[in-house]
């Protein structure tokens, strides 16, 4: 799954703005996860139409990229997501970024970006990726 990143001043309206630009041009969001880093917001979001999302952002602005996300769910319980993330070690394989975008009958979905995808898709489970 494509997720797209923008780069944004933190500051009140930002959201409002970043989902203003998209429903502007008819684009539903799928989901959302912002985060401080000083005085920038990073903003990682998902679409149903990801080339016509970051067109849409960057006419209105914004720092806007795409990165391609693994997709994939887990028992959500305590030292699953350190399992995980043992087995990246151990291969060497960088996670680049990660994050828990839903928690919901004894599941976790996560998003995580690496350096190596291909290598990243044979360290879960193939029958959790989503």
């Amino acid at each position: 799954m494509e997720r797209i990143v923008i780069m944004a001043r933190n500051e009140v309206g930002v959201i409002a703005d970043i989902t203003m630009a998209l429903a502007d041009v008819g684009i539903n969001i799928e989901s959302l996860d912002t985060e401080r880093a000083g005085e920038q917001g990073i903003v990682t979001l998902t679409t149903d139409d990801t080339d016509r999302a970051l067109h849409a952002l960057n006419d209105a602005g914004f720092k806007a990229a795409t990165d391609d996300s693994l997709i994939f769910r887990l028992r959500d319980e305590p030292g699953a997501l350190a399992r995980v993330a043992e087995r990246f070690k151990a291969a060497g394989v960088n996670i680049q970024s990660l994050h828990i975008l839903a928690r919901r009958s004894g599941y976790a979905t996560v998003a995580l970006t690496t350096d190596d995808r291909a290598r990243a898709e044979d360290l879960v489970d193939p029958e959790s990726i989503v």
